[in-house]
């Protein structure tokens, strides 16, 4: 079986070990959104204090939908400047990244992105007994190979889910930090460089009887299984909806898409495409910097993600005339609309790093001592995870 990260045993299990002394206190539950345990548990480590003996190495052992770097520029630069990269310069001397599989026997995890393809016979010819083969996914089950082949295979898990050893969701390419959180004191003494912007309010109510729609959608893939656009289709019989992206609308050339949208409409339809477990795409994070409210349909319990104050559910209605009348109800009482940003007040945006959790990553292969093996991989992705909607 795989768990989430719950640290407060794993932190337990460095107390013998002599070499690595990593600082933590304070494992309580986050207290600010998103609730996720790193923005908890990386901000109560003494960073000075702790005695790293040796480096940790990530290997990235497959290309991300074909690209060997992942993105990251800074991979194979000496002295840990790919964790500057990824926005934890705190961790530089804590860990390093490489893409060389000649390094394969030096790694203390490797990753594979489950969308590329993978050499299982290799690597577990390769493998050595302390060495964390760790399971990569961004995309829903709906949108993956079949894992029935990896049992046994992995010993953690990196994805969007709640319960993946490390938490890596779609929030980290455009994430808000709480300004009395711990996490916003560690990032501003130890990523000066990083700009942190406050939301801002001047464009929730300028130029407001402007706006030319109630609602809209950006979509480019026009199929799904959450059924979304026939959704959209029944919400239209009562108020306008809009779809702009490859399944509508292009949006006008030369401006920013989501902006573009957040100045014409009151309401942005962050529906994904699949109903599954704790899937929740940019569709839904993009829309938080910008000044319109989103309404989501995904099978996340969104309200773990921002408060509840900060977004409309369809799950909470019934029919999709109920959820029209009260989009109509909302635009038309200002305070009512505008009060969906007033948890915005107490944030600020900055971190667009997709793939920080690797600092997650980099911690846990210090904390974390505990053998594990994960027996299958398929069901624990698979089973009961997806939903299809039932649509009047």
């Amino acid at each position: 079986t795989t768990n989430n990260s719950n640290l407060s045993d794993i932190s337990n299990s460095t107390k013998e070990e002599k070499n690595t002394i990593v600082y933590i206190s304070n494992l309580s539950s986050p207290l600010f959104y998103p609730q996720l345990p790193i923005l908890t548990y990386m901000s109560n480590i003494d960073y000075e204090k702790s005695n790293i003996s040796k480096s940790k190495l990530i290997l990235l052992s497959t290309p991300f939908f074909g690209d060997l770097r992942w993105g990251l520029k800074s991979i194979g630069k000496p002295n840990g400047q790919v964790m500057t990269e990824l926005q934890c310069p705190f961790l530089t001397k804590f860990c390093d990244i490489t893409n060389d599989n000649g390094r394969f026997s030096e790694a203390d995890a490797v990753l594979f992105h489950m969308r590329d393809s993978i050499d299982k016979g290799k690597a577990q010819s390769k493998r050595k007994s302390d060495q964390r083969f760790v399971f990569g996914l961004w995309e829903s089950p709906a949108h993956t190979p079949d894992l029935s082949q990896y049992r046994k295979f992995f010993n953690w898990t990196l994805s969007y889910r709640f319960d993946s050893h490390i938490i890596s969701t779609y929030y980290f390419s455009d994430s808000f930090i709480h300004k009395s959180s711990l996490f916003y004191q560690l990032i501003s003494k130890y990523s000066p460089n990083i700009t942190l912007t406050e939301f801002d309010f001047k464009t929730v109510t300028t130029n407001i009887t402007k706006r030319i729609g109630t609602a809209v959608a950006l979509i480019s893939n026009c199929g799904g299984s959450s059924r979304r656009l026939a959704y959209i289709t029944q919400l239209r019989r009562y108020i306008d909806v809009q779809v702009y992206g490859r399944c509508g609308t292009a949006c006008p050339a030369n401006v920013n898409c989501r902006e573009y949208l957040s100045k014409n409409f009151y309401f942005i339809l962050s529906f994904e495409n699949s109903l599954c477990s704790d899937y929740t795409t940019e569709k839904f994070f993009s829309s938080l910097s910008h000044s319109i409210v989103p309404v989501v349909y995904g099978r996340t319990n969104y309200s773990r993600l921002i408060p509840k104050s900060g977004f409309i559910d369809i799950q909470d209605f019934s029919t999709p005339l109920q959820l029209a009348q009260y989009l109509n109800e909302t635009k038309n009482n200002l305070t009512m609309w505008a009060s969906y940003f007033s948890w915005r007040r107490d944030y600020v945006w900055g971190i667009n790093s997709f793939f920080f959790p690797f600092c997650d990553l980099c911690l846990r292969l210090h904390l974390d001592k505990i053998p594990n093996v994960i027996d299958d991989i398929s069901s624990w992705w698979t089973s009961n995870t997806c939903v299809n909607p039932k649509l009047a």
